[in-house]
Parts: structure tokens; sequence; C-alpha cells
């Protein structure tokens, strides 16, 4: 088995993983070995060096094994039986470094996949962990072969088969979307909330991998407009699916699907690949959601149909492999955004965002509706962080609903938000908020371009 240090790309640590067991598996090794693999950047990997070997430069990959064994020489678990963990009885043999910047730049220069380039890296530590080595030219020959022999038969090619493309979600208001965004991208993009119209505006969520990159559009829930920012909502939606490949059509597992159906396929031009998503299937029960289901794949015009659970995780990685099928392909590593973002947001509106979602989450339903937050300023210079945001609401009732007894509530805001922003940007932060009135902002096209929620043309 692998320890990864973190997180890294599924595709990739799936692939490690085939290639440490078909290496056990042709060289007969047991079953309980572990081996820590540990993704590192330049400077990490350049002190590696520095401290274990003495040369003070960037390599690809770092070996330091725990066992001293010659090539094909058998692997006595009882030799080391003082060194394996009680807790998975595994015996680790070896820790494994890979400068995923250098793996880049080489896959880049031999023209071949990021996968390839990491996999082989990590087949050549294994090799040298198990005693294989390169120095002598016979040597070399052995270990050559075994690297090729392991990387064919997994069928780990060179090949750069590419996916990329923007994935627009719609749906109703409360239906998952931007859950269901946060999960497959694995940060908090957008502001989840009970109350409607939580999202007023197009957020891009960026899920990359090593073999593709999806620009998820999340839209605001579609209802009965009443205001000026309710029109603005329907034109971000009009907009988002003007311009993508695929659109992820989601509908509630708890309300009528067929007639959800008929609602949600209005909206969508016939060019792009349609997706139909069953959202919310943990709450139901097969029985009642079977017959629907039956009904809905009869009649609806769609390309896949997929019951999820956007909260739980169910199905998000077969949904991934769906979108994929119908993204456009690339020979080479064609991303709109790099790799180590995950929005096209920056931090202060993402911080405004969060304020906004706590306001939601504790007020009453008749405020949430009228509020909206503008940061104000955002000093970096200071320790901690300072950030002032203005919180605005539309009537002075409501903002003594917002303050609260003896300032309560909006302490409790600013304490949930301060939390949750000291996660997103890793560090200690001083948060003020003030609570002020705009009567009628939500019909008042200068107030709402102020709060940089523009009017389209």
């Amino acid at each position: 088995m692998i320890e990864f240090n973190e997180k890294f790309d599924k595709i990739i640590e799936k692939n490690c993983e085939k290639v440490l067991n078909f290496i056990a598996q042709e060289l007969l090794l047991p079953k309980n070995i572990k081996i820590n693999l540990n993704f590192v950047d330049n400077d990490r990997i350049q002190e590696l060096n520095k401290n274990t070997r003495g040369i003070d430069k960037v390599t690809d990959v770092l070996t330091y094994p725990y066992v001293n064994l010659k090539p094909n020489e058998k692997l006595n678990i009882s030799d080391y039986k003082f060194d394996i963990d009680p807790t998975d009885n595994t015996l680790t043999i070896g820790d494994i470094y890979i400068c995923v910047p250098r793996a880049r730049e080489q896959a880049k220069e031999y023209n071949h996949s990021l996968n390839r380039e990491i996999c082989f890296l990590f087949c050549h530590g294994v090799l040298h962990i198990l005693g294989y080595d390169h120095i002598e030219e016979r040597d070399r020959v052995i270990m050559e072969k075994m690297q090729d022999k392991v990387m064919d038969a997994l069928k780990i090619t060179r090949d750069i088969v590419f996916k990329s493309g923007f994935v627009t979600v719609i749906g109703e208001t409360n239906v998952g979307k931007s859950t269901l965004i946060n999960n497959l991208v694995g940060e908090h993009v957008s502001i989840v909330s009970p109350k409607s119209q939580t999202t007023r505006e197009n957020i891009k969520g960026i899920y990359n991998d090593s073999e593709s990159q999806i620009v998820f559009v999340d839209t605001p829930g579609y209802h009965k407009r009443k205001t000026v920012v309710d029109d603005e909502m329907d034109k971000q939606i009009e907009n988002a699916l003007t311009d993508t490949e695929i659109v992820l059509m989601l509908i509630d597992a708890k309300k009528p699907l067929v007639s959800q159906y008929n609602e949600i396929i209005k909206k969508v031009n016939e060019n792009a690949k349609k997706i139909l998503l069953i959202n919310k299937v943990d709450e139901r029960t097969y029985e009642k959601l079977y017959p629907q289901l039956a009904d809905l794949n009869i009649i609806a015009k769609v390309d896949e149909i997929l019951p999820i659970s956007a909260l739980k995780g169910k199905n998000l990685d077969v949904l991934i492999d769906m979108i994929k099928k119908y993204l456009p392909t690339y020979n080479y590593e064609m991303r709109y955004y790099p790799i180590d973002e995950y929005t096209d947001k920056n931090v202060r509106h993402m911080v405004a965002e969060i304020i906004r979602e706590k306001a939601l989450l504790m007020l009453d339903d008749e405020i949430p509706h009228g509020v909206q937050v503008v940061v104000t300023a955002y000093d970096e210079s200071k320790d901690p962080i300072e950030i002032y945001a203005d919180l605005y609401c539309e009537r002075e009732n409501h903002k003594a609903i917002i303050l609260g007894k003896n300032g309560e509530m909006i302490k409790k805001i600013s304490t949930a938000s301060r939390r949750e922003i000291e996660k997103l940007i890793d560090a200690h932060i001083n948060l003020q908020i003030y609570v002020k009135v705009k009567p009628n902002w939500r019909n008042d096209a200068r107030a709402i371009n102020e709060f940089g929620l523009s009017i389209s043309e």
C-alpha cells in the first residue's frame, strides 16, 4: 500500500497504486508492505538533497530505503518483525519524494503526460527501494527493462489525451447547485444556504486533474422574478448557457421529476450536451423514486441521466467520468486557468460571499434577500490581517435584527465568518463588519453596480 503525504491527483494516485501492486506481484513481495509517497515542490526537494546528499540542487525524485536489498532478493518480513506497525500490520520499506514542478517540466520536455511522468518516477523510486540501481551498466539495463515492463503492462502511455471545457449547472433555487460544485472542486467556491436566491451571479469552480480541466459555472437558481436583481440573475443564466460544452440540469428527487424536467429543458439550447442529474436521492426511498425514473427515461431528451447526492458525494466520480466523455480532446495540456486555481473570483469577493453566507444562515427568512456585503478594506500588511466589510440591508428594522440585542447577532455572524475566512486564507484576521441601510437597493441599477452585481447590457 501507499501512504500519501497529502491529496494530489486521484488518477495519478490510483496509477501509482497499480504500479506498486504490479511490482509486488512480479517480485512476489509480501502483501503488507507500505511506501510513503510525498509530493513536494522545488524548495523542499532541494532542501532534502542538500541535507541528506550534500547536493544543493533540484532533482525529480529522491528515495530513502528502510530495507537493504539486492535486485530480486526476496523480502523477508520476519526479518523486520519489530518494525511492523501494530495499527495496520504493515511494514514501511521506504520513503519516496517526487518533485511535482520538475515532473511537470519533464513531462512537457518529453512530450508526454504528467500522469505518465510521475508514475514512471514512482516506479523508479520503488525499484531503488527494492535494491535496483543504474550506476553500473549491467544494473542499469536490468532496472530499465523492469521499468519498461511495468509501464507497458499497465498501459501508462506517453501520449497526452487532455480534456477541457466549460460545464454550466442550472436548476431551481435550493436544488443543490452550489453544494455540487463545491464537492466536485473540493473547495468552498460557492456559498451554501437553505434560503432561496443565495447565488446571485455566475461563479466558476475549476476542477483539475492530470488529464483534464473542467470549468463549472454555478448559475443563480431560477424562480419567479420580482426585482431588477432578479432580472439580472436571469441574464446571468442566459449568458452561461450561450457558450458551454455541457449543461448539468439539476432537479430535486423529493419533487415530481417529470414536471421539473419539463420546466428545466425549456432553458437549455439544443446544441449543448445535456446531463440530467436527480439530486438528493439519499433523501428518497428507491421504491418511490424508481417509477418516476422510469417515466423520465421515456420522455427525457438528454444525453445522460444520473441520480446523485451532491451533499453525500454519491456518484460524483461517475459524473466526472461522464463529463469527460463529452468534453473536447486535445493532444496537449489545454487549461483555461492555472492548475492551482479553483475559482475565477478573487479573495475579496470570496470574503464578502462568506460573510453573506453566514448572514443567510443566521437571519430570518424575510431579511436575506435584501442582504449584500462589500469588502471595503483588506490590509495584508497588518498582523493579523485587517478586513473591513459593509453588510447592507434594505430597512432600518432589518438592521436592528441583524445587529441583534446588545449586538449579539452581528457578533455571531462575525465569529462564524472569521473562522471560515481564516481557513480560506490560512492566516489570522481582524474582521470588522458594519451594518448599513440602502433602501430598495435591489431595484436600484446604480446600487447594484456599486455592489459588483453589474447590470448586463
